[in-house]
């Protein structure tokens, strides 16, 4: 018990998530020395994660520090406290109003000592995919709680690290369980199961430790993982506490997560959302290759029918320049946040890439997300556009030799024009006619 606890402490334990998760931003508390402390911020909620706590650490002004960062973000805070954590901590964050949930069950076990018991004649185990997503979430919003919910393993985004894997009997989910290789440590953390079936374990174990290139799989096949970790509140969910137990999940630890809520009302989307082979990512490029007459060619220029108003620049000026294809990126983000009035979302599309949603006002700076939004058309169609196509621009990467620019939508042009006049030079076209 002794070995599995100190891997799980060392390396589960304030892990820095890699690739880090869509829409969310992980920052360390520089201040605490000899530990490893992250917080995360996803916009509608945070989590602190940290390892073992140096002696002597000012438990009340690391709650605080923690505590004052999820207030500027208006988010609810959730703190896990392990049963072996400085036993001043769990008091200090009630004194802080942090407010403790139920105990749940740390178990860890080797990949290789799990059952892989096939499942029965008339079952088939899968990966999850469009057809079946939706009874996979009505299946996990009816069960748990999971150590993590379905509907968080899915705004992580299109990370490989995060998989679903599926049950079915003839075109009925039975059972589903998502699970996240911890890229960098030796673990798959189990997120979630919707029933105790032990054929899931085998299966995570089998793709963590094949040493086959998958498709999909890639990244869990050459990671070499090892163990496997679980978090069960047994007095909720005693059926698959008992399953995970008889598998060969030994309990390395107890921990409880202690919450606190600031006053007003969280947001109920992270500030980023990726899109990728999806209903609504594939609703705005076909109502934008409808609209525009988009037609994706290396020959065939400018690539779209031109609305009124709007303006084409070529891109030359800045290309090889990072400084300057920052800045024109940086000039367009600010006329998009300012062409669109607060709460509406814009998106920003990669041809044959992820595509994302966001939310203009929550992204860009300190303690947020990366703007996703790229005006410079880097080798593919770069395109930013509001939901009802209204304002937008589209990026070219191969007209008139090294791209160009159209920006169309009278609000966007009103306060952007001069800028890329001055970033760019001359406009090509206006109105998709020739500029004079």
């Amino acid at each position: 018990m002794h070995e599995f606890r100190h891997a799980y402490d060392t390396h589960l334990r304030g892990h820095l998530p890699s690739p880090p998760q869509a829409g969310a931003v992980h920052l360390r508390d520089r201040f605490l020395d000899g530990g490893r402390l992250t917080r995360t911020h996803y916009g509608t909620h945070g989590v602190v994660d940290h390892g073992p706590l140096p002696p002597g650490t000012d438990l009340p002004a690391l709650v605080a520090r923690q505590r004052a960062r999820f207030a500027a973000h208006r988010e609810p805070a959730h703190w896990p406290v392990h049963d072996h954590d400085p036993t001043g901590l769990a008091p200090a964050l009630e004194a802080a109003g942090f407010r403790p949930g139920a105990e749940r069950s740390v178990l860890v076990a080797e990949l290789a000592d799990l059952p892989s018991p096939p499942p029965p004649g008339d079952e088939v185990l899968r990966e999850n995919d469009r057809v079946s997503a939706q009874a996979v979430r009505r299946l996990a919003a009816n069960t748990g709680p999971h150590r993590r919910p379905l509907t968080e393993h899915e705004a992580d985004g299109t990370a490989f690290e995060n998989r679903t894997l599926t049950l079915v009997r003839g075109t009925r989910v039975t059972a589903a369980s998502w699970a996240t290789l911890r890229t960098g440590t030796p673990f798959v953390v189990l997120e979630g199961m919707t029933s105790p079936r032990p054929e899931f374990l085998g299966e995570w174990a089998r793709h963590a430790t094949s040493g086959r290139v998958l498709p999909l799989w890639w990244v869990w096949t050459q990671a070499e993982a090892r163990l496997m970790a679980a978090e069960i509140d047994p007095a909720a969910q005693p059926d698959l506490h008992a399953l995970l137990l008889d598998s060969g999940l030994r309990r390395i630890a107890t921990v409880r997560t202690h919450t606190w809520t600031p006053p007003g009302t969280p947001s109920r989307t992270r500030p980023v959302t990726e899109l990728h082979d999806d209903p609504e990512h594939d609703d705005v490029w076909d109502r934008f290759t409808e609209r525009f007459f988009f037609t994706p060619s290396t020959t065939v220029f400018p690539g779209i029918v031109e609305p009124t108003p709007s303006t084409t620049w070529p891109v030359r000026a800045v290309t090889g320049d990072p400084a300057r294809i920052s800045e024109l990126n940086r000039v367009v983000r600010r006329a998009l946040t300012a062409g669109v009035p607060p709460g509406e979302h814009l998106y920003s599309l990669d041809w044959q890439h992820i595509g994302r949603r966001y939310d203009p006002r929550r992204v860009g700076g300190d303690e947020r997300p990366r703007h996703p939004a790229c005006a410079f058309p880097d080798g593919d169609y770069s395109l930013n556009l509001s939901h009802d196509l209204r304002l937008g621009t589209f990026g070219h990467p191969w007209e008139h030799g090294q791209g160009t620019l159209c920006v169309f939508g009278r609000e966007l042009l009103d306060v952007v024009a001069a800028d890329l006049d001055r970033l760019l030079g001359a406009p090509l076209r206006r109105d998709g006619r020739p500029a004079r």
